[in-house]
């Protein structure tokens, strides 16, 4: 149980940072030296999560291509977004297996 609370709290972060309600102006995160800094200490304080070192790298590379113009904040957004998905139901499909496991 131990371990399955970092998890859980990582992934309540990645959630709470990428959610924005549909009514309002997304906010642009790679301008906010806030959630900048929540994910290197995120990162640097799980090094061996493959996971959210992949979403990590993905942001900052997102970032860098809105600031170029080859994506528009909204394509930024939209890429991100798929991809934290996926991470996020795979993650929870190895810790139901990983449960599983355990009760047997």
């Amino acid at each position: 149980m131990t371990r399955f609370f970092p998890r859980l709290f990582i992934f309540g972060f990645i959630f709470s940072i990428a959610a924005t309600p549909a009514f309002s102006q997304p906010e642009n995160y790679c301008h906010d030296q806030k959630a900048a800094g929540e994910w290197e200490a995120l990162v640097k304080g799980n090094p061996d999560d493959l996971v959210l070192q992949r979403l990590h790298a993905l942001r900052l590379g997102i970032c860098e291509k809105i600031e170029a113009g080859s994506l528009t904040f909204n394509q930024g957004m939209q890429i991100f977004e798929q991809e934290r998905e996926k991470a996020v139901q795979k993650r929870f499909e190895v810790d139901r297996q990983k449960k599983r496991l355990l009760v047997q």
